[in-house]
């Protein structure tokens, strides 16, 4: 979707509802992502969003569209997010609530960076297994094929894909651990 031009804002201001949907949508995704970067809480920062575009549309004729809209919104946003951080200085409860949302994004930062680094060691395991004893894991884990497909498809025996994938499942454990 294109940035809403002087025409849409124009438009916007005589309370077209197009326009209006228009501006809503494009600044939604990147406005959110702004706020709950600041405030680590997806619901407020949509609460925030809608109490800003709220505003904007009491006072959409005063929007100048020959002015940057971009700037003027984020600046709108900006101020919303401090009036917001100001009221959960002034209240306990408030307080307790982002203290622990903030703790809980950083736990959930730490677990999804724990995450990475397992799938990143456990890929470079995979890859560092001989040719053969990785095509077998790859076919029986990715491509869910039985031990007697595998077999069929390599012409070797089924024990052998057996043998393969035990020895490679240990070597996986044994490097992750």
């Amino acid at each position: 979707m294109n940035q809403p031009d002087k025409i849409v804002l124009d438009e916007f201001r005589k309370g077209n509802r197009k326009a209006l949907d228009r501006i809503y949508g494009y600044y939604r995704h990147p406005i959110l992502k702004f706020i709950a970067s600041i405030i680590k809480d997806r619901q407020e920062a949509e609460s925030i969003y809608h109490e800003v575009f709220l505003k904007i549309l009491r006072k959409k004729e005063d929007i100048k569209p020959e002015l940057n809209f971009n700037s003027y919104i984020f600046r709108a946003v900006r101020n919303e997010v401090f009036d917001y951080l100001k009221e959960v200085k002034k209240s306990h409860v408030l307080k307790e609530k982002f203290w622990k949302r903030i703790q809980g994004y950083r736990e959930e930062e730490e677990e999804k960076e724990n995450r990475e680094s397992s799938l990143s060691r456990m890929e470079a395991i995979v890859s560092s297994l001989a040719p053969k004893r990785r095509r077998i894991l790859e076919m029986n884990y990715f491509e869910k094929k039985s031990y007697k497909e595998i077999a069929a498809i390599l012409s070797i025996s089924k024990n052998t894909v057996k043998n393969q994938l035990v020895k490679a499942k240990y070597i996986i454990r044994r490097e992750m651990e």
